[in-house]
């Protein structure tokens, strides 16, 4: 069975044709990014056969339109036929939705309810499902959501300490994001622990980052919030801060809300705090020529992570493993070592070559917790949940 994945971004639309057998083996791959823009470009891996070409799609509908074609005239597939459900990553289910479900018009008028919490995510995720349903009208369509796998956060983990009306008008809770993927790694960390119980913290860390405990691979409390912002410093989110500063800059900047998102979501973390980049390989190059932003900023980044470990660790009483994974997590060997170094107290005895070298297993032998380096693959944890839903039906 060929399960199609889609992920559509607001400008972007990026795919992927995995062949549900044993291996989910993926067949075809690609990114269709500038959509709606002057500049666009589409890129796609078809066998042994690379493609890009610079091209123009006014919307969703015709990048999907281009990434069929080439799969039908690289001979992926001999038909579209071939394509028996479409994966679609959705940003956010809000309460409603704790696992995937088949996409009919009430799925897709709660989608777009949910756009409030989601604006910049939820509707083209609702474009790309729109695309899927009138150039293949005839395949099943299923939503995997980002929020789904926090659904299983206790409510004293979740809810604010605000007033309670306001959770309830608002909705205004803990939701947490990157679901899917710290679904996919802590399922491959049990399979390393050769185990199916224990406690174990995933450490999705990249332009975005979020932690997530979790106990016999339920999720039980995670980093970010009720909106991507919380949680450790990313490429240009704060996280978490005192919440009165966004209110005193409001004040004495003389900023409007809008201005003061701006600020926060993309002026700030590593970006703001280097005053460099938002990209850590650009902070470790300066750094080496001691350069004090670009040390203090990498120092505080991994100081920032170590204690939002901590808290998971204090929370579950413990951990059996911690696992790195997304860019920065599976490759910024010297991040990942810094975080470590704070953890000796958790039983953490990092192997500095085998880090080095960002091998699988990264601990020494005998320490307590084990520590993990697994590449995510959000897109085959949506076709494992897609395939789940279909063999449901």
């Amino acid at each position: 069975m060929k399960i199609l994945v889609i992920n559509a971004g607001s400008s972007s639309l990026k795919f992927q044709l995995i062949d549900a057998k044993k291996k989910f083996d993926t067949l075809y791959r690609g990114i269709a990014d500038g959509i709606g823009k002057k500049s666009c470009f589409f890129r796609a891996a078809a066998g042994k056969k690379n493609i890009f070409q610079k091209k123009v799609f006014k919307n969703h509908e015709q990048a999907l339109k281009e990434a069929l074609k080439i799969l039908l005239s690289e001979k992926i597939i001999e038909s579209l036929g071939e394509i028996k459900a479409i994966g679609h990553r959705v940003v956010h289910g809000g309460e409603i939705y704790m696992e995937a479900i088949r996409i009919d018009p009430k799925v897709k008028k709660t989608i777009k309810d949910l756009f409030h919490l989601a604006p910049l995510h939820n509707p083209p995720n609702l474009e790309g499902i729109t695309a899927c349903k009138k150039l293949l009208p005839n395949v099943p369509n299923i939503a995997v959501f980002d929020t789904a796998f926090h659904q299983t956060i206790p409510e004293k983990a979740y809810h604010y300490p605000i007033p309670g009306y306001l959770y309830r008008k608002y909705k205004i809770r803990r939701y947490g994001f990157h679901g899917t993927s710290h679904k996919y790694v802590s399922g491959e960390t049990y399979k390393l622990l050769k185990k199916k119980k224990g406690k174990i913290i995933t450490c999705h860390l990249g332009n975005g980052s979020s932690l997530s405990a979790i106990i016999n691979g339920k999720c039980v409390d995670t980093s970010m919030g009720f909106t991507p912002l919380e949680g450790v410093p990313m490429g240009t989110r704060s996280g978490s801060i005192d919440p009165s500063i966004p209110l005193f800059l409001m004040e004495k900047e003389n900023l409007s809300a809008d201005e003061a998102s701006e600020l926060l979501n993309k002026k700030s973390g590593i970006l703001g705090v280097s005053q460099i980049s938002s990209d850590v390989r650009d902070i470790l190059k300066k750094a080496k020529l001691k350069n004090k932003k670009a040390i203090f900023t990498l120092e505080l980044l991994a100081y920032k992570i170590a204690m939002q470990i901590g808290a998971f660790a204090a929370s579950m009483d413990g951990t059996d493993a911690i696992t790195f994974t997304a860019g920065i997590g599976q490759n910024a060997w010297y991040i990942r070592r810094d975080i470590c170094k704070y953890l000796s107290y958790l039983g953490v005895k990092l192997d500095a070559a085998k880090n080095k070298m960002n091998k699988e297993k990264i601990h020494k032998t005998g320490s307590k917790v084990k520590v993990f380096v697994i590449k995510t693959n959000e897109g085959l944890q949506i076709a494992k949940e897609t395939l789940k839903v279909l063999r449901k039906a």
